[in-house]
């Protein structure tokens, strides 16, 4: 992982515990996408599916593992890798660049 200037909301309110899990889970999901999707965008994406789901959370201790595993989601869809990750029920969850 390099080091940048971060373009996430660093006011988010987070614990030390989930800054760590949110830089641990960027950079297996760098490893796992090296060479095909660039580190600023999956910490982009990865910080986003974080403060999207933390804005409708009532419950925070595994938000960024969701984060994790919707971005890893969000980024096989356009790449046509499999990682085996499936999604609840069957259901599948669209991929954008902005919330609604």
């Amino acid at each position: 992982m390099t080091h940048r200037p971060t373009t996430h909301d660093a006011h988010r309110d987070t614990t030390i515990d989930q800054d760590l899990a949110l830089k641990a889970a960027a950079e297996r999901l760098e490893d796992e996408f090296d060479g095909v999707v660039s580190e600023a965008a999956i910490e982009d994406h990865l910080h986003s599916s974080y403060d999207h789901f933390a804005d409708h959370a009532s419950v925070r201790n595994y938000l960024p593992l969701l984060a994790e595993r919707y971005t890893r989601e969000c980024l096989v869809q356009p790449c046509g890798v499999r990682t085996g990750i499936r999604l609840a029920a069957g259901r599948s969850v669209p991929c954008t660049d902005r919330w609604a």
